[in-house]
């Protein structure tokens, strides 16, 4: 079946990139290639402003584990600057032709200088800034902003280019700034009035950072897809000699089996749980700081999973696992820019948020939750002075996130029982878990070392006969061109890099020496 996603991916625009292009030749595919996308899948208005099933599912798209740097140009494009502007542009007729400029990307809504690569997409940006009136402090507005016409900065605005981030596909990101830039009054999106609440106008202005946290939270899923495909592929198809003197796959080894079955007991749950919490995110009657912290808590939750599970699937491919050719390490160090992005998950987890309860409250991971919020509580009790002061902060602050992580891993949990996942599943699922906080089992479920390793060893075993079927269910084969998963693939990878042979080549058993054309040519 033909999809937006596979043939994106079947296109060669989308194919690997030669490991000869320059940075800027790496920008200017990254927004090739955000064109094409966004032809594909014809994201409407209405779909970024209403977050309809279309919009999230493109956020779960394997296709963006091909090209990351794809993927973040477009989110910035759609979701922040469309995103933002869509709710006036439908009473303003004047914007509804920049937001087709902006959703066809006819322009760039990155706020950055006009790069050599993109030379001639005018740049325009939604800024967010303080409305004053008459020295009045009207609060947070988001104004458009023209900051270049594709070769020449606009008066008042400058932009300094960042360097790229460690490991990640080169983004012209940039450092922007304004200096008495005078704008038409159709830049203003709002009104004039100074709200009646300050705080909940300023979450108005920004209700896309929740929508952001949560669908770039989401791009992880595909990510551990990728990676799990590749790792488990290359274990079954390694070989090492054993004592017999026979080959035996590494993939027998239960060191190797661990991470990559944890990896998709991990991605049965998060899939199901992901939807769940978009369901929860669009339901009209919560307010707005649940939907904060539905997206924090997934957010937590997966990134955590997904940089401790990377890191376990890149070791179990050795030295290969260190080479970006292996799509893993790539995935690791692209996704590390979203525990950052739309707020640092530290950050979002010591706010306060009234989150759904426990659907069975003597499940195993709700009663670790409910004892983790416990344990808070009596420390609080003993802290005087509130929660601004020395003791809070050295107490309670350092608990926030585990406490959220357990939190967002009982829903997962739960969520993921609801749709029907495997129970073998959900079993694993649970025992890695348990794994990461043990001593609180020890402590507080009466679960010993030994029993957590048994349990945990059980759920292994039924789930590794179904390995390789659980492995092709990903559907990440589409998505992957990394040289590890056949001795084919690897064979025609290593023809292709850069050899550097000796003058001399051998025939019938004698060295000859082997002239080159500019040799030849002197003669």
């Amino acid at each position: 079946m033909s999809t937006p996603s596979l043939r994106l991916a079947r296109q060669e625009l989308f194919k690997t990139p030669s490991r000869t292009l320059t940075e800027d030749q790496h920008i200017a595919l990254g927004y090739e290639r955000a064109r094409a996308s966004a032809a594909e899948y014809g994201l409407t208005a209405e779909d970024i402003v209403h977050l309809t099933p279309k919009f999230w599912s493109y956020h779960m798209d394997l296709v963006h584990t091909v090209s990351f740097a794809t993927f973040v140009l477009v989110t910035i494009q759609y979701n922040l600057a469309a995103g933002t502007m869509g709710p006036f542009a439908a009473t303003r007729p004047d914007l509804q032709r920049l937001m087709d400029r902006i959703l066809n990307f006819e322009v760039s809504s990155q706020i950055h200088a006009p790069h050599h690569p993109d030379q001639g997409l005018p740049r325009v940006g939604v800024v967010m800034a303080r409305l004053m009136v008459a020295g009045e402090d009207r609060g947070l507005r988001p104004f458009i902003v023209w900051l270049n016409d594709g070769y020449r900065m606009h008066d008042g605005i400058s932009s300094k280019k960042l360097p790229n981030r460690t490991g990640s596909r080169p983004i012209d990101h940039s450092v922007t700034t304004f200096d008495h830039v005078r704008l038409p009054s159709s830049a203003l999106l709002g009104s004039l009035e100074k709200p009646h609440n300050m705080r909940e106008h300023f979450l108005s202005v920004i209700w896309r950072v929740a929508v952001g946290t949560l669908g770039l939270s989401s791009v992880m899923v595909p990510v551990m897809k990728r990676s799990v495909y590749v790792a488990g592929k290359y274990s079954m198809r390694r070989h090492v000699q054993g004592n017999d003197g026979k080959p035996t796959p590494i993939i027998s080894f239960r060191t190797q089996q661990r991470p990559i079955l944890h990896t998709l007991a991990q991605i049965a749950v998060f899939e199901p749980y992901a939807h769940e919490c978009f369901r929860r995110f669009m339901q009209s009657d919560i307010k707005p700081t649940v939907r904060h912290g539905i997206a924090a808590t997934m957010k937590a939750v997966l990134n955590s999973a997904t940089q401790s599970s990377l890191y376990g699937l890149a070791e179990r491919c050795g030295a290969q696992g260190l080479f970006e050719y292996n799509h893993i390490i790539q995935g690791q160090l692209e996704t590390r820019g979203i525990s950052i992005a739309e707020g640092d998950i530290l950050a979002l987890c010591i706010r306060r948020y009234s989150m759904p309860v426990p659907r069975d409250p003597s499940s195993l991971l709700a009663r670790h939750e409910k004892g983790l919020f416990d344990e808070c509580l009596g420390v609080i009790k003993d802290i005087k002075g509130g929660h601004r002061n020395v003791e809070f902060n050295n107490a309670i602050l350092p608990r926030c996130q585990p406490l959220i992580e357990a939190m967002g891993q009982r829903m997962a949990y739960e969520a993921a029982a609801e749709a029907g996942a495997k129970p073998e599943l959900l079993q694993l699922y649970e025992a890695g878990v348990v794994l990461q906080d043990s001593s609180w089992y020890v402590q507080h479920a009466g679960l010993t070392r030994e029993a957590q390793f048994e349990n945990e060893s059980r759920a292994l075993d039924a789930c590794l006969p179904q390995l390789e079927q659980m492995l092709d269910n990903t559907g990440a084969k589409d998505y992957t061109d990394s040289p590890l998963l056949s001795q084919e693939t690897w064979d025609t990878f290593v023809a292709s890099l850069e050899t550097f042979e000796p003058p001399t080549r051998r025939v019938d058993g004698w060295n000859e020496e082997v002239q080159s054309p500019q040799v030849r040519s002197r003669l």
